[in-house]
């Protein structure tokens, strides 16, 4: 019996590296659909915090490779016309319309694919109140809802999160120097905030994002594009398409990693690394990674479950891990370790969705 287990499960990963199969939680499978790199948090001069232009934002975004742009100004609706845009915009990049509720106790969330404005100001004692709030009027607005930066001034816990309806994304990674993603001594990084809500069963994806306000100078303590991205597996570049493919959670959130197989299947999650893209991209000057004192370099694949419980360890650019019937979830986390030019390391992600059993 076990060799037959064993047998099944080669296949089905054969399978799956082909793309011949119909799962319903592939990524990769579908001959129609391509990898769109996308951008959710972005702030320029429409807002009160920015300076440059949203035409120097979408010529950066543009020229480095991305396809999709959100400007999620605060408390603003914003919402360009791709075609009527300056002509240095292909066809193979689009806005999708945004806003950054920016509500009171530090509850931030951005509205993908709204129709009109979002109030913001509904304040209550409960920030979970609030949140709530923030997601029902996104969605009477025609879009869904990202909570942003869960950790900037440690404003959102993981306790302000679980009860909310609705809401199936919020920041993992924001590349704002000032946003606390890894936590302190006495706060939980975003991760673990992660894996307190998905170990409750709720099922919430994880977003990266720059939260961009500077264009023109870059430098480690300002906040430059580049540091957080998603990639969506859609089978058009639509921002009705992107949305649907987010809220379903076929994408996977990067720092710095680009994956070339990202496979969550009811028996098997499979990752394999895209080492010349990744190098590529971490050879740019703009790119900033999580410096730490000690470390070894290279790739290590994570396959994680209920409590952030490690289950499976791969120092490789390629893995998979075999569900069992005992997993709650699995997720899949991508770290790229290289020495820092200042001394001491730097690490890169990249994060896959969780499946649930």
């Amino acid at each position: 019996m076990r060799k037959i287990r064993i047998l099944y499960f080669v296949i089905t990963i054969i399978l799956i590296m082909q793309g011949c199969s119909d799962d319903i939680n592939m990524q990769g499978c579908n001959d129609d659909k391509k990898w769109y790199r996308g951008n959710t948090h972005t702030h320029t001069a429409f807002s009160n915090h920015a300076f440059s232009s949203p035409d120097i934002a979408a010529k950066w975004y543009q020229e480095h490779g991305y396809n999709f742009l959100i400007l999620s100004e605060h408390n603003k609706f914003v919402e360009i016309e791709t075609d009527k845009f300056p002509e240095y915009l292909q066809n193979e990049f689009i806005f999708i319309p945004g806003q950054e509720v920016t509500g009171h106790k530090t509850v931030h969330t951005t509205a993908m694919n709204i129709n009109r404005f979002v109030p913001w100001n509904f304040d209550h004692i409960n920030k979970s109140v609030i949140l709530q709030n923030h997601v029902n009027g996104i969605i009477e607005a025609g879009g869904q809802a990202i909570l942003n930066h869960p950790n900037y001034r440690y404003a959102v816990t993981a306790e302000n999160i679980s009860s909310v309806k609705n809401l199936y994304m919020f920041e993992l990674f924001n590349g704002n120097p000032v946003t606390n993603n890894f936590g302190d001594n006495e706060h939980s990084s975003t991760e673990d905030i992660w894996d307190q809500l998905l170990t409750k069963g709720m099922l919430i994806y994880a977003v990266a994002s720059d939260d961009a306000r500077q264009f023109e100078i870059f430098a480690d303590y300002m906040s430059n594009p580049g540091r957080g991205w998603v990639m969506v597996h859609s089978s058009k570049l639509e921002a009705d398409e992107i949305v649907t493919a987010m809220v379903k959670g076929d994408f996977y959130s990067s720092s710095g990693v680009f994956l070339k197989t990202n496979d969550r299947h009811s028996d098997a999650y499979i990752i394999e690394v895209d080492e010349k893209k990744t190098e590529e991209e971490l050879s740019q000057d703009y790119i900033r990674g999580n410096q730490i004192e000690k470390g070894t370099e290279g790739y290590k694949i994570e396959f994680i479950g209920p409590n952030g419980e490690i289950l499976k360890v791969i120092k490789a650019t390629k893995g998979n891990y075999r569900i069992k019937k005992s997993d709650v979830y699995v997720r899949a986390k991508v770290t790229y370790t290289r020495m820092h030019q200042d001394g001491g390391y730097e690490e890169f992600y990249a994060w896959g969705q969780p499946i649930f059993k």
